[in-house]
């Protein structure tokens, strides 16, 4: 029986792989025998899967010298073991694109693939460190708490594809940029109509990449700019929506994310959290033991025409996944594993892990926007990092 599978014309072989959706399926396809492993590499960049992501888990590097680190597949629901050596003792945030970015405490930036373990490098974050000492304490802080968000966004001029990767830092009071072979960073300026204004995110849509402020203004740069290395000032592309910013101070939200999706356009989305003390659950813990969950999110459609954003109740046939990685969409369209309507969130509520001595990881979960409900979507005990929480990404080959 293995020889007849083995016999079969390549073309139709070919046929055969190219309807296959799952990458785990792809990957199992390729690993039959020699013969079914050359077709998959000769069609794999013809290939796409549904992108489903995966969930890369925090590394854990007590008694695990293999250096194996799991990802737990929300197609499937189950888990996989890698072995990831290049992402240990490194923050990393997914992406879209297969590829997740990777900051290691010698302040080195790359980009790698956890399933091909191809990676690009991006020039030293060096030049935005603060302490000359760069002891282990302040390299952990710099790690969990001064990187505040690391996206990996592509970009497109004259038929030409590639990586930028964006970096926001002190609060998203300060930002750069590289692309790969660039030999450092140039700086971002950010917008001087509001003396206290913080991007907390970007997104690359319709040859341009926009920054999201902290009170629901936009700003965008064309895809032309990141194409000469200087300083680069930003143009309003959406002033302020009152509403949004009153929601944001009133309701205590402590994270927006902006999320390009093919259905909608630009999406805003405010996650808000509520303080539990757990002094009241339980005995044994100290007067400032408390947990942060998420418990509600507001989403808001961006209007380029009237330049105002407007609160949506249902996303359709969408599902958005924010937190310690880039903003995403999918389409359950194609990925029928995954819930619609609703936000999958991973945890970036660094000012916790800071303030309390907490691990990272505890605040992951999925909200439903129609019925306010909140449940996990991975319940294991290997979440928790000093600095580098469970992320999402994109996995491709």
């Amino acid at each position: 029986m293995m020889a007849f599978w083995t016999a079969l014309p390549l073309d139709v072989l070919g046929a055969i792989a190219m309807k296959l959706e799952a990458i785990e399926d792809f990957i199992y396809f390729s690993a039959v025998c020699r013969t079914w492993n050359n077709v998959s590499t000769l069609i794999k960049h013809q290939w796409r899967p549904a992108p489903v992501p995966w969930l890369l888990l925090a590394g854990n590097t007590h008694e695990n010298p293999g250096c194996v680190r799991k990802v737990f597949s929300l197609d499937r629901n189950k888990c996989y073991q890698l072995r990831l050596p290049e992402t240990f003792g490194t923050r990393c945030w997914g992406s879209t694109y297969g590829w997740v970015a990777m900051v290691g405490s010698d302040f080195s930036c790359q980009l790698f693939n956890p399933l091909t373990k191809a990676r690009i490098s991006f020039p030293t974050l060096k030049t935005i460190v603060t302490n000359p000492w760069e002891d282990e304490q302040y390299i952990s802080w710099f790690l969990a708490c001064y990187l505040f968000k690391v996206t990996v966004l592509k970009v497109s001029q004259n038929d030409h594809h590639e990586f930028v990767i964006m970096v926001l830092y002190e609060d998203g009071k300060a930002a750069v940029f590289a692309r790969h072979g660039d030999q450092s960073w140039t700086p971002v300026r950010i917008r001087e109509s509001v003396m206290h204004a913080r991007m907390v995110d970007v997104a690359a849509w319709n040859d341009y990449v926009f920054a999201l402020y902290d009170d629901g203004e936009i700003w965008g740069w064309h895809v032309e700019k990141f194409h000469r290395l200087k300083l680069v000032k930003p143009r309003r592309y959406s002033p302020t929506t009152s509403v949004i910013y009153a929601t944001y101070k009133e309701t205590g939200a402590d994270s927006i994310y902006l999320v390009q999706s093919s259905s909608f356009g630009l999406l805003m989305v405010l996650r808000l959290r509520y303080k539990v003390d757990l002094r009241n659950l339980v005995d044994d813990v100290s007067d400032a033991d408390y947990v942060y969950p998420t418990h509600y999110f507001e989403v808001y459609i961006h209007d380029p025409k009237e330049k105002r954003w407007v609160k949506i109740d249902d996303l359709g046939d969408m599902a958005l996944f924010v937190g310690g990685n880039a903003s995403m969409s999918v389409s359950v369209a194609h990925a029928t594993s995954l819930q619609r309507s609703c936000i999958y969130f991973t945890d970036d509520d660094y000012d916790y892990w800071e303030m309390r001595g907490k691990p990272s990881g505890r605040n992951m979960g999925v909200y439903d926007l129609k019925s306010d409900q909140v449940w996990q979507f991975y319940e294991g005990d290997d979440t928790f990092s000093e600095f580098c929480p469970p992320t999402l990404f994109i996995p491709q080959l």
